[in-house]
């Protein structure tokens, strides 16, 4: 019985390793692809402070996807671990996929610390909502990240676990710096202060924008820019609490006598709130469609223009000698706004 639980638990392990790992990868990278086109696109989103936080948490949240996720949960699904073997892709993975999550994650806060300022009754809060102060923002906090990870390069390497005698990526070689990174980047940096930073401020955005006089000065499209950060911290907020959970648990944890029936349980509920805990790095853009009107109507135009133009060219044989007709279904294609 306890044999059969056992590998019941690994089998559905495996299961939402392949197939959840499958989507969130590539729903991650589609959506994060159609936020840039969508921040690069629209004018009256070009110029909003926060949209500059957003587009730039999109660049990261790609280049997350691409090595972190890629590499930790996508790839050994299908036996491929690319940073057990060669040193450089180890070092680069871990360094990179932390540069990201740093700068993913605290512009996404600077964006919500942004709304508390625009939001503001005070005219001079109100002024530190900017386009430049955005950029300067952005510029430190990319800066801080890359300085800040360079000792991942030094130390991470492949390593020879003694347990399972399988070759891992991970650090080695400093036990400051290794309880460094356990102790407060992985559960505090990345996880309790972006998210309390965020809490924070979305409260006190909530409280300003409850005056109705500074809704009526709010434009239509800083109403929506506030509803999808708002919508955004909540989905950043469940994927930091299973990745600071599963931190937690795994440091009160490390030195435990575990059995095979405790090990299937517990790999069962880590696979779980592994996945999850890149929720607030894949679901941006459905969740922008889901609060933002005009990114709806922009999606929902770009989705007519493209049956359009499918229909357009599946069927353009049948009308090869019919010239008129095919002009006026490849102007109308061609002119959908």
């Amino acid at each position: 019985m306890v044999s059969s639980t056992i590998y019941y638990l690994n089998y559905v392990s495996k299961q939402i390793s392949l197939y959840v790992a499958s989507f969130f990868y590539l729903s991650g990278i589609i959506s994060n692809l159609l936020c840039l086109i969508i921040f690069l696109s629209m004018k009256r989103l070009k110029n909003n402070p926060p949209s500059i936080y957003l587009l730039v948490a999109s660049i990261a949240n790609l280049v997350l996807m691409n090595t972190s996720f890629l590499s930790r949960i996508f790839l050994p699904n299908f036996a491929i671990d690319p940073s057990s073997t060669s040193v450089v892709w180890c070092k680069m993975r871990q360094y990179f996929g932390h540069v990201s999550a740093i700068t993913s994650l605290f512009c996404s806060t600077w964006a919500m610390v942004d709304q508390y300022l625009l939001t503001s009754q005070h005219a001079r809060l109100r002024q530190l909502s900017s386009v430049r102060i955005a950029h300067f923002t952005v510029w430190f906090t990319l800066i801080c990240s890359l300085l800040h990870s360079i000792p991942l390069i030094i130390y991470n390497q492949p390593n020879v676990s003694r347990s399972t005698n399988m070759t891992t990526c991970s650090l080695s070689g400093n036990l400051i710096y290794q309880s460094y990174v356990a102790y407060f980047v992985i559960p505090f940096l990345i996880g309790i202060l972006p998210t309390v930073i965020a809490l924070i401020f979305a409260i006190l955005t909530y409280i300003n924008v409850k005056s109705l006089h500074q809704q009526e000065m709010r434009t239509r499209i800083q109403r929506q820019i506030t509803h999808m950060v708002s919508a955004q911290a909540i989905f950043g907020w469940i994927g930091m609490i299973a990745y600071t959970g599963q931190t937690i648990y795994n440091l009160l944890t490390v030195s435990m006598q575990k059995d095979t029936s405790y090990r299937a349980y517990e790999n069962f509920a880590l696979t779980i709130t592994g996945i999850f805990a890149y929720t607030g790095y894949v679901f941006n853009f459905y969740v922008y469609v889901a609060v933002s009107p005009s990114i709806r109507k922009r999606f929902q135009r770009w989705m007519k223009r493209f049956v359009c133009c499918s229909n357009y060219h599946n069927h353009g044989a049948m009308f090869i000698n019919r010239t008129a007709p095919a002009y006026h279904n490849r102007k109308t294609c061609g002119s959908s706004r």
